[in-house]
Formats: C-alpha cells, structure tokens, sequence
C-alpha cells in the first residue's frame, strides 16, 4: 500500500516542480510571438495584427510605414499614396520627377519548389505579361503557386 501513495506523492511533487517551468516557457512563447507580430507590423506585412502592438511600439510602425509610402512615391510605384506625404516630401518627388527619370534595374530572380527560375517580385507602372498577381506594396509577382505569393511584399492585393 505505500508504493501507490509514494507514486502519487512523487507525481505531484513532479506537477509543483514543473508548473513554473511551463509558464516560463510559455510566457517565452509570447514574447516570441509578440516580437513576430512586431516585426511583421515593422516591415508592413499582412500578418500584422496592429491590436497587439503597444503603446510604445505604435510610434516606429507609423514611421516605417510612413516611410515605405515615402519611398514608394519616391520611386514612382503603385503603392504610392500622395495624400500621406508631408509638404516637403512632395516637393522632393516633384524636383526629382522634373530631373531625370530612373531606370528600372534588372529584376532578380530566385527558385521555386519546382525549381523552376522565377522572376522576383518587382516593380512595374502596369501588369507585365507573365505576372500572375500584384503585391500589396506595389510590386507584381510571377509565382506559379499562390502559397507564399507576395509573403516579403505585404501580401497579395490582387490576383491577375
């Protein structure tokens, strides 16, 4: 009779010992997933989830989206939204259009799950052929799975 209540004793004892343990690791856990939230608002991704950000945090998601918008206007890309800028960003754009005008670089490449070679995501004024949806951020996507489509680019705003 005593191996059982020693059993149980040993198991609860066990249970004390361990419940600390797990909160630590889950408390880890949130933290992690917080700071992949974070990161995910940071560089404008759609898994962002803007309700989970602190008050704190609130202010660089703002700046960073202001300037990806900036830079988007900057270089002419879809994703441009004009009524974001500040005065003295307009005039930048504008001063920069009347000179002149950027090429495009060439576009990059990388190897899909086929390993197929295909065109990166990358920035045009309207839907070149081959593009198979358009990216939040502006940028036209040629993936040939729709998995992971646009998943560095915010997302897919569109699908062509």
């Amino acid at each position: 009779m005593k191996a059982p209540r020693l059993f149980a004793l040993t198991l609860l004892l066990v249970g004390i010992e361990c419940a600390p343990y797990r909160s630590e690791a889950q408390e880890l856990g949130q933290q992690a997933a917080h700071q992949r939230n974070y990161n995910n608002c940071l560089h404008g991704y759609a898994a962002c989830n803007p309700s989970q950000l602190t008050e704190a945090e609130k202010p660089a998601v703002q700046e960073a989206a202001h300037q990806r918008n900036y830079n988007n206007c900057l270089h002419g890309y879809a994703a441009c939204n004009p009524s974001q800028l500040t005065d003295s960003e307009k005039e930048t754009i504008g001063n920069q259009a009347t000179s002149t005008t950027a090429q495009n670089p060439a576009p990059r490449y990388y190897t899909n799950k086929d390993g197929q070679r295909v065109q990166s995501p990358t920035y045009y004024n309207k839907a070149p052929a081959g593009a198979t949806a358009q990216c939040r951020d502006g940028t036209y996507s040629f993936s040939q799975h729709r998995q992971g489509t646009c998943s560095h680019h915010g997302g897919v705003a569109k699908w062509l």
